[in-house]
């Protein structure tokens, strides 16, 4: 592409800029093994008893470890929001839903963070997070795993094989998935019969926390250090202690109500805002009934689909996206 084709066709320079911006954050590597998973295997819940494992490359980088978050002043006395690794953690909670066919499901959600993402990435920032949703059947078998990072990006939905092929979306088999420059299964085959023993393992890209695959793993397999993470209720992040008393995690009210604090993405602003438009594209924030939160957790970049792809009305975001459950 020469100087003189991106004078005629401005737009292009975008383009090239997206496209610099997200080869830096999706370097085309295999998985390999990481030198530091991050588990909880109690199994005295339902939430510890199905919490996935996460197993992020380049774990001897602070940026890419999960940690939890906190609030404290800086030097001029204003508050602070950031991710500490000194003690990782999922923040979670259990939603029920059925679907328009009747069928009762219940979703094990996992929230977690890191203190950043680093630049020149796309998604750089900080206090950036992802979700790993677990959608169970009656028999409490895991039917979707679905992750996406905490702004609504770069979300994957993969079936297990305890679910049935009709209730796929049309013309979507049972191969890899293309998501955004990742390859990630069609489908997750589970052993028979259930035991609850194996875990899906979410790989994660260095930097950019890329979902890079999703393997099925348990206990005894694991290789390198297992960091224990702790299970906490999401509730948990409008109760950050700060002084005397408490902060929330989000904004509470305003033009930024619902979305977490210290977690602007300048990149996303300046290349994605103008075209999607959203002054807020790329910033984490609250899952959870707009009505209250301020947010909506939309999935699409299409304008107007983003109520229809809110992932908080998972059986609406589930319809939205094909799936026949």
């Amino acid at each position: 592409m020469t100087m003189e084709s991106l004078q005629k066709h401005p737009y292009l320079i975008i383009i090239v800029l997206l496209g610099w911006l997200q080869g830096c954050a999706t370097p085309h590597l295999s998985p390999t093994t990481a030198n530091q998973v991050f588990a909880n295997f109690d199994n005295d819940s339902l939430l510890g008893r199905h919490a996935p494992i996460i197993a992020p490359q380049g774990t001897k980088f602070d940026h890419n470890r999960i940690g939890r978050a906190q609030a404290r002043r800086d030097d001029d006395g204003k508050e602070k929001i950031y991710i500490a690794t000194d003690q990782p953690t999922f923040y979670s909670r259990e939603q029920t839903f059925t679907t328009a066919r009747g069928n009762h499901y219940q979703n094990l959600i996992y929230r977690f963070h890191f203190p950043h993402v680093p630049q020149p990435r796309l998604t750089a920032g900080k206090n950036g997070g992802l979700f790993v949703i677990l959608t169970l059947n009656a028999q409490h078998q895991p039917v979707l795993i679905t992750t996406v990072h905490t702004c609504g990006c770069y979300l994957a939905i993969v079936p297990t094989s305890y679910l049935a092929s009709t209730a796929y979306p049309e013309k979507r088999g049972s191969g890899r998935q293309k998501v955004f420059g990742e390859s990630l299964p069609g489908r997750l085959d589970y052993p028979t019969p259930f035991t609850g023993e194996w875990r899906p393992m979410i790989h994660l890209r260095r930097d950019n926390h890329r979902v890079m695959d999703i393997t099925l793993s348990r206990q005894a397999q694991l290789q390198g250090s297992v960091e224990t993470v702790q299970l906490t209720p999401i509730s948990a992040l409008d109760r950050l202690p700060l002084d005397k008393g408490q902060t929330s995690f989000f904004h509470p009210s305003g033009r930024h109500k619902g979305y977490v604090k210290g977690a602007s993405k300048p990149w996303e602003l300046l290349l994605m805002s103008w075209w999607t438009f959203d002054l807020h594209i790329g910033n984490d924030k609250r899952l959870g009934d707009p009505a209250e939160t301020g947010t909506v957790f939309y999935t699409s970049l299409k304008p107007w689909a983003r109520d229809a792809s809110n992932m908080w009305f998972f059986a609406d975001f589930l319809d939205y996206w094909g799936w026949q459950l």
